[in-house]
């Protein structure tokens, strides 16, 4: 059984559509986070959104539970912690971002990148392609491994299409390569770079998560 975390606004399909195109099935829990509405009107149409949500989900599979969390205090700080303690009270989660007020939408996905291990995976609505996707959050709190940093400059500043093998990169550090070897397996490991082979060669490359940290790199000392 899965476990859905959503935002939820006026508009239930951004719910929905997320959870169906991941697979909903009988017996998910579906965790809705909204605010606490300041007038009748837009009350009514969340309760509205959130009864809509349900009978689209219970009309697609025979059963889900639906869960309501509604938070009234709507400082960012403290809607960040929020969602931050929804999302690790329980399963590993599928969050589905795209959906609600930008006062909880926002937080929900400061909380799922700072909780990207604990999450099973993320879904997001683009309202450009109106479709829902999976996506990958770069590990941001991941920490670069203070011994691998020379070996990951190099490889942040090679070429983005052929990489850097591990040859090269043990030539031009004057290291062993079984030290760099060691480098490129705790780098891999955390995210920052992606390997491949090449004949009888190891390539490394720089991801995304890799570049944003590399980016921060040059103007600051990490």
């Amino acid at each position: 059984m899965e476990r859905y975390i959503s935002a939820i606004g006026f508009s239930p399909n951004l719910v929905t559509r997320p959870i169906i195109a991941n697979g909903v099935s009988s017996g998910d829990t579906i965790q809705i986070i909204r605010p606490e509405q300041n007038t009748e009107n837009a009350e009514t149409r969340v309760s509205n959104a959130i009864e809509n949500v349900q009978s689209t989900l219970n009309g697609a599979v025979n059963s889900v539970d639906i869960e309501v969390h509604t938070i009234s205090n709507l400082d960012f700080s403290a809607v960040v912690e929020q969602c931050s303690e929804i999302i690790v009270d329980g399963e590993p989660p599928v969050v589905c971002l795209g959906a609600g007020a930008t006062d909880i939408h926002i937080p929900l996905t400061v909380a799922a990148t700072a909780h990207q291990h604990q999450i099973k995976s993320t879904m997001m609505y683009s309202d450009l392609e109106a479709t829902a996707n999976n996506i990958d959050i770069p590990a941001l709190t991941s920490r670069l491994p203070g011994r691998a940093r020379d070996t990951f400059r190099l490889v942040a500043e090679a070429d983005a299409e052929t990489g850097i093998s591990l040859a090269e990169l043990a030539d031009t550090q004057e290291k062993a390569r079984s030290t760099v070897g060691r480098h490129i397996q705790s780098l891999e490991k955390h995210g920052f770079v992606r390997t491949t082979r090449k004949e009888k060669s190891k390539q490394a490359f720089v991801t995304s998560l890799g570049r944003i940290t590399y980016r921060g790199m040059r103007d600051a000392s990490v």
